[in-house]
This record gives C-alpha cells, sequence and structure tokens, in this order.
C-alpha cells in the first residue's frame, strides 16, 4: 500500500467497533482463521499502529473472552492484548 491510499475499512469492522466490549481492542480480525490457540487474519484498526489496515497477522496465541452476536473478543493468553474476530475464513466462499 502506498502511503497516502486509504484502505476501505469494511462496514462489519465498524459495527464490530461500535460494540461496548469493556476493554480496549488492540485490532480487529477479518477473515480470521484458527491456527491451534492462534489466529491468522486480515487486521484492522491496529492500536499498535504496527500494522497496516488489510495486512496479514498471527496473534499470540488467545483464548475467548466474550461472544457478541457474531463477534468474538479475544485476549492474549498474557493478558495484555484484546481482539475482535469479526468474520471468520470460510474456504467454501473463496
Amino acid at each position: 500500500m502506498r502511503p497516502g491510499n486509504a484502505l476501505e475499512i469494511p462496514g462489519e469492522v465498524e459495527k464490530a467497533k461500535g460494540v461496548d466490549w469493556g476493554v480496549l481492542i488492540d485490532a480487529y480480525l477479518v477473515d480470521a482463521a484458527q491456527v491451534g490457540s492462534r489466529f491468522a487474519a486480515s487486521v484492522y484498526r491496529d492500536l499498535s499502529g504496527v500494522s497496516a489496515d488489510g495486512m496479514t497477522i498471527l496473534t499470540p496465541p488467545v483464548r475467548q473472552l466474550a461472544k457478541v452476536g457474531k463477534f468474538e473478543m479475544l485476549q492474549s493468553l498474557c493478558g495484555n492484548d484484546h481482539y475482535v474476530v469479526v468474520t471468520r475464513f470460510n474456504s467454501e466462499e473463496k
């Protein structure tokens, strides 16, 4: 992605951001695929600023803390990070 080119944020990410999760969310995950206790996903709104919107990331080991509708909140096992799974990867749709 070139500087100045803003990637459009998926509408579902905006909906997930509207949920009161009770904690600061570090990033929102789209097309998340579970790999053991981690998730590989496209990331949006990375609070750290390390990952650009749309980049593929691998989370640290996580556990599910809450589910609101189809959204899932995850917490890293160390307890420092919180993520929201906005959508799960579905190989049949790709």
